[in-house]
C-alpha cells in the first residue's frame, strides 16, 4: 500500500510533518519503505502516528488480495452461501461469495472473504482472517491470531494472547480477551473491548468507545469519542476504572493515554 501526501492531509497530518515528506518522499511510499525512513532519519514519534492511522487499512488491503490468491491455491468457493470446512493444519480457504460460512480448527490457518456477511472461525493458534465484505463476524479462540475487516458493521472477538485486530469500516464491534492484543480501528462509532492485559487500543474514527480493563492498557480514541481504562487501588485493595472524554479534561483525539497509579489518565509513550 502506498502512503501519498493527499493520504497524509485526509488524516491530519501536522504541517512540519507534510513538509518533511514533500522533501523526502514527494511522490510517496510504500508503508513499510515509509516506516523505514522515518525511523531512519530519527523521526520515531512521526513512525508511530504513521503506523497508528495506516496498519489497520494495510492489513485489510492484504487479506483483500491474498484471501483471494490463497482461494485459488487451495479450497475455494465463489458463489454464494458457501459453507466450508478444515480440521487441519496450515489450511488455506477462500471464499468471494456473500453470506460465507467458514471454520477451521487447525493451526496456521489462513482465511479470507471478499463477500457480504461472512462468517469466519478460527479455533487454532497463529490464525490469519480477513474479510472485505460487510457485516462480517469474524471470531478466533487461538493465541497469536491477525484478524483484519474492511467492511461495515463487523463483529470481531479474539480469545487467544497476542491479538492483532483491525477494522477500517464503520460501526465495528470488536473485542478481546487475551493479553497483549493490539486492536485498531479507522471507522466511525466503533465499540472496542479488552479484558487481557498490556493491551494497546486505537480508534480514530468519530465518536468511537474504547475500553480495557486490563492492567498495564493504553488506549486512544478519535473525536468526541471515549476512553475507559482500568487500574489499581493500592490503598483500597481493589480494581477501579477511569473514564476520559476527548475534547474535556485534557484529554485529546489522537493520543495515546493510561492510567497512573492515582487513576489519572496520562498521556503514554509508545515504543515504535
Amino acid at each position: 500500500m502506498k502512503i501519498t501526501l493527499d493520504m497524509l492531509r485526509e488524516k491530519r497530518a501536522c504541517g512540519e510533518g507534510l513538509r518533511w515528506v514533500t522533501k523526502n518522499l514527494p511522490d510517496g511510499a510504500e508503508y513499510r519503505e515509509f516506516i523505514e525512513k522515518l525511523e531512519t532519519d530519527g523521526k520515531a514519534g512521526w513512525a508511530d502516528w504513521l503506523i497508528g492511522n495506516f496498519e489497520v487499512l494495510v492489513l485489510a488491503e492484504k487479506w483483500r488480495i491474498e484471501s483471494i490468491l490463497d482461494a485459488c491455491k487451495a479450497e475455494a468457493s465463489s458463489g454464494d452461501s458457501a459453507k466450508i470446512g478444515s480440521s487441519g493444519d496450515f489450511a488455506k480457504i477462500g471464499s468471494s461469495g456473500n453470506v460465507a460460512k467458514i471454520g477451521s480448527s487447525g493451526d496456521f490457518a489462513q482465511i479470507g472473504a471478499t463477500g457480504y456477511s461472512a462468517k469466519i472461525g478460527s479455533s487454532g493458534d497463529c490464525a490469519q482472517i480477513g474479510s472485505s465484505g460487510d457485516s462480517a463476524k469474524i471470531g478466533s479462540s487461538g493465541d497469536s491470531a491477525k484478524i483484519g475487516s474492511s467492511g461495515d458493521f463487523a463483529k470481531i472477538g479474539s480469545s487467544g494472547d497476542v491479538a492483532k485486530i483491525g477494522s477500517s469500516g464503520n460501526v465495528a464491534q470488536i473485542g478481546s480477551s487475551g493479553d497483549f492484543a493490539q486492536i485498531g480501528a479507522t471507522g466511525y462509532s466503533a465499540q472496542i473491548g479488552s479484558s487481557g492485559d498490556s493491551a494497546k487500543i486505537g480508534a480514530t474514527g468519530k465518536n468511537s468507545i474504547v475500553a480495557a480493563v486490563g492492567v498495564g492498557s493504553i488506549a486512544k480514541a478519535g473525536e468526541n469519542g471515549c476512553i475507559v481504562l482500568a487500574w489499581w487501588d493500592e490503598k483500597a485493595k481493589r480494581p477501579r476504572v477511569t473514564v476520559g472524554y476527548i475534547g474535556e479534561g485534557g484529554v485529546y483525539a489522537g493520543k495515546w493515554y493510561r492510567s497512573d497509579e492515582s487513576g489519572k489518565l496520562v498521556e503514554a509513550t509508545v515504543s515504535a
